[in-house]
């Protein structure tokens, strides 16, 4: 069962979020003066993290890794967004100028030793009638450059890692992706009957690790969001 999820958030943060993800259902609330954005564990190995914008905690539980919470509802002007352990220590943070209408995705992503707050500018614009929109992004932290295409079209060359495509308008249906080293063709993963639906707007992103370090089987796949 795919699920829709609301989110409270205290203080500087409005009352209602959703969560990205696979459902038919898709309850959605405008209000002024208001950006809304996304929070993602993408860093390998890092357990639960605590996300925070300014003083207040965004998540009321552990975002463990791949999990994606939102959108929920920010105030507008520069915010400073912060990532912390389950012992409360910092680990990265990013400020991001939010502006009413906004939508954005922050990723906490790199290994846990050397963790990061990148953000992105999400598109929620309505697909022409039976299309869908996808983006990629590259979290993979040691892949290098990642060619990605489907059995029919190119979506990216030389993505690096942290670096988004735009986002794409397509068919819907369904699409076999494949992920190749750019330097080498080698191929990294290939993520088979993937469906983009019509109406719906998508990020899929890399993870895991082309050369997995000893103790771990976390190897290179994707992730894919619904963002609409």
């Amino acid at each position: 069962m795919k699920n829709i999820f609301f989110k409270s958030l205290l203080s500087a943060l409005a009352a209602f979020s959703f969560i990205s993800c696979e459902s038919d259902e898709y309850y959605y609330y405008n209000y002024p003066d208001t950006a809304y954005g996304t929070i993602t564990n993408a860093s390998p190995n890092s357990g639960g993290l605590d996300f925070f914008s300014d003083e207040n905690q965004i998540n009321s539980s552990p975002l463990d890794y791949t999990n994606t919470f939102g959108y929920y509802n920010f105030y507008t002007g520069n915010r400073i967004f912060t990532v912390k352990n389950n012992q409360g220590d910092v680990l990265a943070q990013t400020e991001i100028n939010l502006r009413a209408g906004d939508h954005f995705s922050v990723f906490a992503v790199n290994t846990f030793d050397n963790i990061e707050l990148v953000s992105y500018s999400d598109l929620l614009r309505y697909p022409a009638l039976n299309n869908a929109v996808v983006r990629f992004i590259n979290l993979s932290p040691d892949s290098g450059d990642v060619n990605v295409k489907s059995e029919t079209r190119g979506f990216a060359e030389g993505l690096s890692f942290k670096e988004s495509t735009g986002f794409v308008e397509v068919s819907s249906g369904f699409y076999n992706f494949s992920f190749t080293k750019s330097d080498t063709g080698e191929s990294l993963y290939k993520d088979m009957d993937v469906e983009l639906r019509p109406g719906r707007i998508y990020t899929i992103y890399t993870k895991g690790f082309a050369s997995p370090p000893a103790g771990s089987n976390d190897t290179f796949s994707t992730k894919i969001i619904r963002n609409y």
